[in-house]
């Protein structure tokens, strides 16, 4: 339950010492909490404290094994019969096709993965074990997605990328994006993203990244693994991520740029030119943290001191 509202029979977790109080008056069962807050809560009666090294990991992964969505309270079971799958298509006798999923030739589905309502798979897609597509996803042919990603509902995965010659009236030509998208194992992509396949050879999203809801990536991009992408954020084409990167909300990245390992990019930063060295960057043109927060002081006090340099002047 949450800390608030958790009483006699709930498990809660408490990570501030500004909850205490709120145990004390609602009395959960349980509460798994710090070394650092043990002592407090062990003084309240009727409550068995848990400590844990970290306190977000116990919340994850507690709630992953004992209150984690029930996907199979949705009531479908194995290959619904509105569902159209081509009859070179390949399903693991485990997995769950729901209502008036498509699934395109060639394509092969994984042990324990479930296509939910209204997702179309198309040609030559590769889906690994224990993957959940949400509701109306599109996955564009030839798209390979590792094991036990998860997709969220309305996302589109190998769009086709944007790329166009123009001609001497500035009419654009569409060149033909023929790459592919590569979803590695642990990927999670929320919902309404689009990550648009490559123009040759492969789109690539690494290992146990998490991309926020309303995310673009357009195509030919590389983004490392463990990364942590939050909304709104736009990375054009052909640009490489490395490793361990956080992106805060509405962050843009330019096309052909590098950003090194262990970045982190805040109040809509906007990257247009390589970030070489990990560290906090943040705002347009993109500055180090520290150097960021001091201009935004003097900024605040901009009218004040243009006032004060012209009333110098005219001395």
């Amino acid at each position: 339950s949450a800390v608030e509202s958790g009483g006699p029979g709930a498990l809660v977790f408490v990570d501030k010492a500004d909850f205490i109080s709120q145990v004390a008056n609602n009395r959960p069962t349980l509460v798994v909490t710090s070394e650092k807050l043990r002592g407090a809560l062990a003084e309240i009666s009727g409550v068995c404290v848990v400590v844990a090294k970290s306190v977000p990991l116990a919340h994850a992964f507690l709630k992953q094994k004992f209150g984690g969505r029930n996907y199979a309270a949705s009531g479908w079971e194995g290959l619904h019969p509105s569902a159209v799958v081509h009859p070179s298509a390949e399903i693991a006798s485990d997995a769950v096709i729901e209502p008036r999923v498509v699934v395109g030739a060639n394509t092969k589905v994984g042990s324990g993965s479930r296509l939910m309502a209204g997702v179309v798979v198309e040609n030559d897609v590769q889906i690994g074990s224990r993957v959940v597509i949400h509701p109306n996803v599109t996955v564009g042919y030839g798209t390979q997605i590792g094991n036990d990603v998860v997709i969220e509902a309305g996302t589109v995965i190998g769009s086709e990328g944007f790329g166009f010659a123009q001609d001497a009236s500035r009419k654009s030509h569409a060149i033909p994006q023929t790459g592919i998208v590569v979803l590695e194992d642990r990927v999670r992509v929320g919902a309404g993203c689009c990550i648009d396949r490559a123009a040759y050879e492969e789109t690539r999203i690494g290992a146990g990244t998490k991309i926020d809801n309303l995310c673009h990536i357009a195509h030919n991009v590389k983004i490392g693994q463990d990364c942590l992408l939050t909304a709104m954020l736009c990375v054009a084409g052909s640009t490489t991520i490395g490793n361990r990167v956080i992106t805060s909300g509405q962050t843009g990245i330019l096309d052909h740029m590098k950003v090194a390992d262990d970045v982190v990019l805040l109040h809509r930063a906007g990257v247009t030119k390589d970030v070489e060295k990990p560290g906090a960057y943040a705002g347009l043109p993109l500055q180090p943290l520290g150097d960021y927060m001091k201009n935004q002081a003097v900024l605040r006090n901009a009218v004040e001191l243009r006032q004060r340099v012209s009333d110098l002047e005219k001395k």
